[in-house]
Order: structure tokens, then C-alpha cells, then sequence
């Protein structure tokens, strides 16, 4: 008579042994299904608020020009539009066709007691010396928009287009 305790031999094969529990060699351990989504999509969205954030202070930073927070780029694309269409011919590149000496380069304008945007404005509206006033030529703003960008060449040292 047969072994009331043995088993049939088809059963051994579905009979859970210790090698058997957990994770087989090469697989990852599942959690349930819907855990894994629910995480999933968290990170995703802390992402994506992350990036948003991101992007936003590297837009902030970069639209702040380091040489002064005022000065709008806006208002020097105005400038150098007004420099190029009413100082360019005597001032061409920082220059000075009247008197060599009185150029718009830093070192010049410093000499002459110009110390910024302002003053280099004040000169553009009013004139200083042979050169005559402007204000009435360049509009409301021009000269602030010409000084800006006078000014912000001369600490680049003119560079060339």
C-alpha cells in the first residue's frame, strides 16, 4: 500500500520550497500595482514643479544685466538704434570725427568728469562744448536710452559689430 503521507509526483513541482519564496536571480520585487503609480506620478509632478521653478529663477537672473538692474534692454536696443541714427556720424565706434580727444571711450569719458549713464545722458539732451544738444532729436527717453547705451559700450570697450 502507498504512503498516505506522500505526495502525488505532479504536486512536488508546484510545492513552494525556500529557494522559491522571494525574488528569483535577476528579478526586481514587485510592490502592488497601484503604490508604484501613485509614486510614479508623485515624482513627476515634484519634477516638473522643480524644472518650472528652475526655469523661472534662470530667466529672472538672466534678464538682470550685472552692470545695472535699471537699465532695461528694451531701452538700450533704443539707444543704439538713436546712437546709430544721430551720433554715429561724428561718435563712429566711440569715437570723435570733431576733436580726437573727446571720444566716448571709458577712459575719456571719466577724464571729463562722466562717471555714468546719467551724465552721458545730460550731454547727449543738453550738448557740452562745440557739440550741440540733442533732446528735441532723440524724443522723450532718447537721451536716457542713448546715455544707457553710450555708457554700457564704454565699458565694453566699444566692441565691434
Amino acid at each position: 500500500m502507498a504512503n498516505p503521507q506522500a505526495l502525488p509526483p505532479s504536486s512536488l513541482a508546484t510545492t513552494p520550497f525556500p529557494a522559491d519564496i522571494g525574488p528569483h536571480q535577476g528579478e526586481v520585487p514587485q510592490g502592488p500595482p497601484h503604490l508604484d503609480n501613485v509614486g510614479t506620478k508623485l515624482v513627476r509632478r515634484i519634477g516638473a514643479v522643480l524644472l518650472v521653478l528652475l526655469i523661472g529663477l534662470a530667466a529672472l537672473l538672466w534678464s538682470t544685466p550685472a552692470w545695472g538692474a535699471s537699465t532695461d534692454v528694451v531701452v538700450l536696443q533704443r539707444g543704439g538704434v538713436l546712437f546709430q541714427n544721430h551720433c554715429a556720424g561724428c561718435h563712429l565706434n566711440g569715437g570723435n570725427v570733431i576733436r580726437r580727444n573727446k571720444t566716448l571711450k571709458r577712459q575719456d569719458l571719466l577724464r571729463e568728469g562722466v562717471k555714468g549713464a546719467a551724465d552721458v545722458a545730460r550731454i547727449a539732451a543738453n550738448g557740452k562744448g562745440q557739440m550741440s544738444g540733442y533732446a528735441k532729436v532723440l524724443g522723450e527717453g532718447g537721451p536716457d536710452a542713448v546715455g544707457a547705451w553710450v555708457w554700457k559700450q564704454a565699458e565694453l570697450g566699444w566692441p565691434r559689430r
